[in-house]
């Protein structure tokens, strides 16, 4: 079944509002306003828990899934080395279960 139109918008509402939050964080810490924010190394600007509130919505929107060190996303997969971070941030509905 696939998510609705309406509660997938919102989703993307909030992705949108996080980079916003972590952007206007960066510029009022004195950041340039012509570079970007460096959310690609960690330095976001944004808690722990948004950040992770960020990548779940990100993998929700863009069909990312891991599963078993096993990243899932437009029908391929790949597995993940054993020292990726990407193995320590998966939340508990995207690891398989054995029974």
């Amino acid at each position: 079944m696939t998510e609705s139109t309406q509660v997938r918008k919102q989703k993307y509402e909030r992705f949108k509002e996080l980079f916003a939050v972590g952007r206007q964080r960066y510029l009022d810490a004195g950041g340039d306003p012509y570079r970007p924010s460096g959310s690609l190394h960690g330095n976001d600007y944004l808690t722990d828990e948004e950040r992770k509130e960020l990548t779940a919505l990100g993998r929700e929107l863009g069909g990312v899934k891991i599963i078993d060190g096993y990243v899932h996303t437009a029908g391929r997969s790949w597995k993940l080395p054993k020292n990726s971070p990407l193995l320590q941030n998966q939340t508990k509905s995207e690891v398989k279960s054995d029974g």
